[in-house]
């Protein structure tokens, strides 16, 4: 499955997140048939990071709403290449 990375950034505030949120947004992954890499949590302009692979672009993008509304956050998914893959794929060009 293709891996898909997301950034979250609140607009608002964060009350009543904690487990009982993630364990909401790992229901929604399920749904969509992805599976939760990672998730870290950052300084700067973005305030969650998640790795995750999902079986398309679709699933990751409905995915990333979905939890972005549920945390109130704007989001940024890129797909994302393994490096022994990107290395091959850049010495094609």
């Amino acid at each position: 499955m293709p891996t898909y990375v997301t950034l979250y950034n609140y607009r608002g505030s964060v009350e009543g997140g904690g487990p009982e949120r993630f364990k909401k947004v790992t229901e929604i992954v399920a749904e969509q048939k992805g599976e939760i890499q990672q998730v870290y949590g950052l300084l700067g302009p973005y305030d969650i990071v998640s790795v995750a692979k999902f079986p398309d672009n679709t699933a990751a993008m409905k995915t990333a709403a979905r939890v972005g509304n549920l945390i109130n956050a704007k989001t940024l998914t890129m797909p994302a290449v393994e490096r022994d893959d990107f290395l091959k794929l850049i010495g094609e060009v």
